[in-house]
């Protein structure tokens, strides 16, 4: 049998891929042993699956910040309705006008804070109480704690969701350039 690519040598191997006869020379320039043809073939498959592979990584992130936002946008909502409740309900006639709406702009803050030590509480091992006097304990807790830590963990997802902004246009902009490129 002789080379695919060399008739006048001698065949020492096959191609792994296609089988084609290949000579010593032939066989040597890959391993696992392959023709030229199919070497290129793989490479090429192997590069359009890693830009499949970063296509899909940059749209995961961009999906993930998108995401983010959103959840910010989700916690202001609950934030408003949480003060509308809790401003109707506890001042409805005792406060007055200005202290009123400083109370239910302090209200606004809690899912703020709520979501901080819920995200917090995954690091503590409460699970272990089961009690209802506990839970119900925690709960009060962790409502006047969220009073209190709301504010500063508003402005930090404030800050974070500006930034968050930021990277989605700059991919945005980046995915834009790259289309426009191929």
């Amino acid at each position: 049998m002789k080379c695919f690519y060399h008739e006048d040598r001698e065949a020492v191997a096959t191609c792994q891929h296609c089988g084609k006869a290949l000579c010593r020379a032939c066989a040597s320039l890959y391993t696992p042993c392959l023709c030229v043809d199919c070497a290129q073939l793989l490479r090429d498959q192997q590069a359009e699956q890693a830009r499949a592979a970063e296509e899909d990584r940059r749209r995961e992130y961009l999906d993930a910040l998108v995401d983010t936002r959103a959840e910010f946008l989700r916690t202001c909502v609950y934030g408003a309705v949480t003060a509308l409740i809790l401003g109707q309900t506890l001042f409805q006639s005792s406060a007055a006008g200005p202290e009123r709406m400083l109370y239910a702009v302090w209200f606004f803050f809690i899912p703020f804070g709520w979501k901080l030590i819920t995200y917090l509480q995954s690091f503590l091992p409460l699970t272990i109480f089961g009690t209802l006097w506990f839970w119900i304990f925690w709960a009060l807790a962790k409502g006047i704690i969220s009073i209190i830590i709301g504010i500063p963990a508003f402005l930090y997802q404030l800050v974070k969701t500006f930034f968050v902004q930021r990277k989605i246009q700059a991919a945005s902009r980046s995915c834009r350039q790259d289309a426009e490129g191929i």
